[in-house]
This record gives structure tokens, C-alpha cells and sequence, in this order.
């Protein structure tokens, strides 16, 4: 059906008037009232052209103006000029304008326009009319820029922070891990599954398993610290940190974190000594106070009426690694560390164990 035809009211069909309800002029008022598209027409043999009141409005002219080909050049930013002054020549030569570039008006503000025009060929063969709509797209710009502009700054302090930047699909299994495989040397053949863990010390493995594990079954935050042998052949201490990215569903989508620098000579070294190759006693560091157990973590929290939630936020540990120091039948040893920190942090909120001999460690109010 022409579309003519679908503008006129059904009565007016039917009863073979041929009268239309609304006019082109009717739908071009309507679109240009958004205030941000406008047309123009013009003789291309000549040099003015007939502007619609939103190409005046979106150019910032007055309407009473007359507009011009050169006018309309002129106001092209003196940046854009040389890549897209050729606009009108090229229309007059026969060929179509779909062009992106800013502006500067006659009150010096700036805006992004998008153009597009077409030739209308006359009875002698060559281009006689021309026709254009005007966009502006400054706030897409500005939408784009603002973008662009958090992504540099985010990528600067992954930059100054981070040595690794890794991603993961829901279920954990590797995506972007380009800075893991130049750290590690591994493939990204070695990467899939928890075939990642390879380049981890294995002192530092099932506890790492277990942390990310429990993470992605719990959609909970992972934060972690393990031994990363590099490319040069020295293992590495850094500190792993993860969070789901959540549907509007809640269900998650992807999993982003970073692998952060643990400064210290005391955190590097050559290769390490295999687990079934302890090293001497002399290199151990001795327990500087009492270890906290399991049930004097949970009465702890009980007493100051802290949720594992909110233990995690004043300790700086994730969920998953107070569910493991809450285990008595955890197998995974916990860091001291990171024991050392849980405890300060329920001591600040009024607790105090108690380590007396010949006793089973307790806690009370302090």
C-alpha cells in the first residue's frame, strides 16, 4: 500500500476524498520540534539555500538570516575544515554527503553534527537539486567522550596498581587473560579450566582452589593471596581479587578482578621448596602470638552481634575465606595474616581471647 495512502484516515479512503488529513509539512514540523534535526533544499547552480526553522535552530542563526554554501562552510571547525570542506563541491559533482563533524556558532559554542544529502539529477543528465538533514549529536559525543574518558582513567590505575587484569565467564572458566599468560609464559590452551592454578606455588593451591571455588558457587566476592612463578622463572607473591558482574536479574553475568603487587623483598625469591622439601626451621617465622581457633571466631562474632558480611568489610577478607577460618573441619590452613586481621578486627568491636594454660582457648566481652 503506498504510503501516501496509510496517512489518510480510513473515512477519507473509503468516501474517495482526496484530501489529506496531515501534510509533509505537518510530520517535518513534528520531527523538528525534538530540536535536534533540521533540512534544507537548494538550487546547487546557486549559492543560497531554503533552511528549515530546526537547521536555524540546531546552527544557532537567526531566522531572518539568509543561509548560504559558504555559510555553512565557514562554520565548520577549523579542525574538521580540511577533511570535510569539500561537502557542496562533492554535491554539486553528483555524489551523496553522509558526514560526521562539529561545528562553531556565531555565540563560539561547539556542536556535533551528523549530515547526509542527496542529488537530485536534472533532464539534462547533471546534478540540478540538493537536499540534507542535519542531526545534532553533540550529546552522543559527550555520552561517548564521558565513556571513554572513565575507561582511560580505569585502565591508568589498573596500570599503577595492577599487574594483571583477568576475566571469566559465569562459570569461572577463563576469557580475558591476556596479562596472566605474559606474566606466566602459560598458553591459553594452559589457562583452561583451573589449569590457571599450574603457575601457582603448590603451597599456595588448595587454598586458592578453594577461595575461587567457593567464590563462584556463592556469586561472592574472591580475595585471596598466592605465589605466582613468572616467566623468569621466580615465584611472585601477589594478592587476587574478583567480583561478579550482575544481570538485572541478579544472576551474574561475568566475573572481573585483578592481580595485585605484594611489595616486600621478604614476598619474592627463587624457586621455592616443594612441599615435600620444607625449608630449614631457621627460615620460618615464629608465631608472634596465640592462633585463633574456629569456635572462638564464631562466639566472637556472636558476642559483638557482626554478621560474616559485615566481618569481612571491617577485616578487609572475603566471605569465603571466614566460611574456611569458621571450619573446624576446613583442610586449608589459614594464613596467620590473615587470622591476625580477623582478630584485630573483632577486638576493636569489644571482644578479647583468652589463651590460658591449661585451658581451651576462650573469648569474652572486653
Amino acid at each position: 500500500m503506498p504510503t501516501r495512502a496509510l496517512m489518510r484516515p480510513q473515512a477519507m479512503r473509503e468516501e474517495g476524498l482526496v484530501a489529506r488529513a496531515f501534510s509533509s509539512r505537518h510530520f517535518l514540523k513534528l520531527i523538528e520540534d525534538t530540536g535536534k534535526v533540521g533540512f534544507w533544499s537548494a538550487d546547487l547552480r546557486a549559492e543560497r539555500l531554503d533552511a528549515s526553522p530546526g537547521l536555524y535552530r540546531i546552527l544557532g542563526l537567526d531566522p531572518a538570516s539568509e543561509v548560504t554554501f559558504a555559510l555553512g562552510l565557514a562554520m565548520i571547525h577549523p579542525e574538521d575544515r580540511a577533511e570535510h570542506g569539500d561537502q557542496i563541491a562533492l554535491l554539486r559533482s553528483g555524489q551523496p554527503i553522509n558526514r560526521e563533524f562539529r561545528i562553531v556558532r556565531p555565540d563560539r559554542t561547539q556542536r556535533w553534527v551528523l549530515h547526509q544529502a542527496e542529488v537530485i539529477i536534472g533532464t539534462n543528465g547533471r546534478p540540478d537539486h540538493g537536499m540534507g538533514v542535519v542531526f545534532d549529536v553533540t550529546m552522543q559525543h559527550e555520552a561517548m567522550n564521558a565513556l571513554m574518558q572513565r575507561h582511560d582513567r580505569l585502565n591508568a590505575l589498573i596500570a599503577a596498581t595492577a599487574a594483571v587484569l583477568w576475566g571469566t565467564q559465569a562459570n569461572g572458566e577463563p576469557t580475558e587473560m591476556a596479562q596472566w599468560m605474559a606474566l606466566t609464559g602459560q598458553s591459553f590452551a594452559d589457562i583452561q579450566g583451573l589449569g590457571w592454578m599450574n603457575a601457582i606455588h603448590p603451597e599456595n593451591r588448595p587454598r586458592t582452589r578453594a577461595a575461587w571455588t567457593t567464590a563462584v558457587e556463592h556469586s561472592a566476592a574472591y580475595n585471596t593471596d598466592y605465589r605466582i612463578l613468572c616467566k623468569d622463572g621466580i615465584y611472585r607473591w601477589f594478592n587476587a581479587r574478583g567480583v561478579p558482574v550482575l544481570n538485572r536479574d541478579g544472576s551474574v553475568r561475568e566475573w572481573i578482578g585483578v592481580c595485585l603487587t605484594i611489595p616486600g623483598r621478604s614476598r619474592f625469591g627463587a624457586l621455592a621448596p616443594e612441599p615435600s622439601r620444607p625449608a630449614p626451621a631457621a627460615a620460618r617465622p615464629e608465631p608472634v602470638e596465640d592462633v585463633l581457633i574456629p569456635s572462638q571466631i564464631r562466639a566472637a562474632r556472636a558476642i559483638v552481634g557482626l554478621s560474616k558480611d559485615e566481618l569481612a568489610k571491617l577485616s578487609d577478607v572475603s566471605v569465603s575465606t571466614l566460611n574456611r577460618l569458621e571450619d573446624d573441619r576446613s583442610a586449608i590452613r589459614p594464613r596467620h595474616d590473615t587470622l591476625l586481621t580477623v582478630r584485630r578486627a573483632l577486638e576493636q568491636a569489644g571482644v578479647e581471647f583468652t589463651f590460658e594454660a591449661g585451658a581451651k582457648p576462650g573469648v569474652r566481652e572486653a
